[in-house]
C-alpha cells in the first residue's frame, strides 16, 4: 500500500503518477514523494511535506494527478481502499491532504466525489487536443485566428522545432531557462515557480527521452519562445513555457504550440494536454488562447481532506497566533490547509497556470 511497491512508471496512467516525475516535484517542494496504492487499480501519489517534528501534510505533485481509479475497479472497491488509505495516512502522521485531479481522467473524479471527508472544488477547465488523426486533421480544427498567427510567424522568418532534451537545454543560462524565468518575472509569479538546478536535473533523470523541448527562433536564429513537453505513452503534456515580451505579437506562441501538436501527431501520441488558464473565468486570456487550437474542454477539480481534525485545528490556532489573527480568519481565507496561509491583506499572488 506504500510507495515501496508502487507500480513501475510504464504501468502508471500518466506522468504525474510516476516515480521519476515525483522525484523532481519533491525537489521543488522540499518534500518526499509518496504513492499510496491498491495494486495498480487505485493510485494516490502525493508529496509529503514536513510541518514540524510530529506532523506533516500532503499535496499532489505539481500538475494533475489526484486519485486514479482503474477501469476494473468498482465503487465498492474504491470505498474499501479509501478507508485503508486514510488509516495509512493517519498512522504516518499526515494532518491533511490536498489533491489536484486530472481533467484527462474524469471517471476517477466522479468515483471519488462521494468518499467521506473529501471536499471537491471546481477550479476551471483544461484544453485537450486530439492528434491521433494526424497533423492535417489537427490543422483543420484550429481556429482561423490561430492559423493566421502561425502563417504570419512563418512568413516573417520564425522557425520551430521539437527535440529531445539535452542537459544543456536545462542549464542555468539556457534559452529555455532564460525565457521561462523572464516570463515568470514579467507576470509576477511566486518564487516557488522559479525552479532550481536540482529540479531540472531530477526531471531529466526521471523522464529521460520522455522529456522534450519545443523552441521558436527568430529570423537571425535567436530563441524567442520555448516550452518543455512531457510524454507518457500516448499522452503529451505542455509543461513549462516562456517567451519574450514581443513574441506574442509575432505569433511565436501560436507557432510554439502548433509545433508541439504537429510533433505529437507525427510521433504516435493520441492527445496533447495544453492545461488551463490563470483564472477560472471563461474569458481568461490564456484559456482562450489554448482553446483556439481546437480540441475539447474538460473540468479541473481539486479536493481537500482533513485527516486529523484535532491536529489541524491546533495548527490553525498556532498559525493564527503567529500572524496576530483569529483562527476564523484563516479558515475563511479559502486557503487549504488554512495553517499554511501566509498572505497579508495586501498580498496578491500570480502563479503560472497548470
Amino acid at each position: 500500500m506504500t510507495d515501496a511497491h508502487s507500480p513501475p512508471d510504464d504501468r502508471c496512467p500518466d506522468v504525474y503518477f510516476t516515480r521519476g516525475y515525483g522525484a523532481a516535484a519533491a525537489k521543488a517542494e522540499n518534500a518526499t514523494w509518496r504513492m499510496t496504492h491498491c495494486g495498480d487499480v487505485v493510485l494516490a501519489p502525493f508529496l509529503q511535506r514536513r510541518i514540524d517534528e510530529q506532523w506533516s501534510d500532503g499535496i499532489s505533485p505539481y500538475g494533475y494527478a489526484g486519485i486514479h481509479v482503474g477501469p476494473s475497479c468498482s465503487r465498492h472497491d474504491v470505498e474499501r481502499a479509501w478507508s485503508q488509505f486514510v488509516d495509512c495516512w493517519r498512522a504516518a502522521g499526515l494532518v491533511s491532504l490536498f489533491l489536484r485531479f486530472s481533467p484527462l481522467d474524469t471517471r476517477s473524479a466522479e468515483f471519488t466525489k462521494e468518499l467521506p471527508g473529501l471536499n471537491f472544488s471546481w477550479q476551471g477547465e483544461s484544453v485537450i487536443v486530439p492528434v491521433h488523426h494526424g497533423p492535417d486533421a489537427v490543422w483543420k480544427q484550429l481556429d482561423g485566428r490561430a492559423r493566421t498567427a502561425i502563417r504570419k510567424a512563418e512568413r516573417t522568418g520564425l522557425t520551430a522545432e521539437v527535440r529531445y532534451v539535452d542537459p544543456a537545454d536545462l542549464a542555468p543560462r539556457s534559452s529555455f531557462r532564460r525565457l521561462y524565468e523572464q516570463t515568470m518575472t514579467r507576470i509576477g509569479s511566486d518564487t516557488r515557480y522559479f525552479f532550481t538546478d536540482a529540479y531540472y536535473q531530477a526531471l531529466l533523470d526521471g523522464l529521460g527521452k520522455n522529456l522534450l523541448v519545443a523552441e521558436v527562433r527568430d529570423e537571425i536564429g535567436a530563441p524567442i519562445a520555448s516550452a518543455l513537453v512531457m510524454r507518457h505513452l500516448e499522452l503529451a503534456h505542455y509543461h513549462l513555457a516562456g517567451s519574450t515580451a514581443e513574441a506574442g505579437r509575432r505569433g511565436a506562441n501560436n507557432l510554439l504550440v502548433w509545433s508541439i501538436l504537429r510533433w505529437s501527431a507525427e510521433n504516435g501520441c493520441q492527445r496533447v494536454h495544453l492545461g488551463g488558464g490563470i483564472s477560472a473565468r471563461d474569458d481568461d486570456r490564456l484559456l482562450m488562447f489554448k482553446r483556439s487550437f481546437g480540441g475539447s474542454r474538460a473540468p479541473f477539480w481539486t479536493a481537500s481532506l482533513v485527516i486529523d481534525e484535532g491536529a489541524y485545528e491546533l495548527l490553525v490556532e498556532k498559525a493564527a497566533g503567529r500572524r496576530g489573527r483569529a483562527a476564523s480568519t484563516l479558515h475563511a481565507s479559502g486557503w487549504f490547509p488554512a495553517y499554511r496561509y501566509a498572505s497579508t491583506e495586501d498580498d496578491t499572488e500570480t502563479v503560472p497556470p497548470l
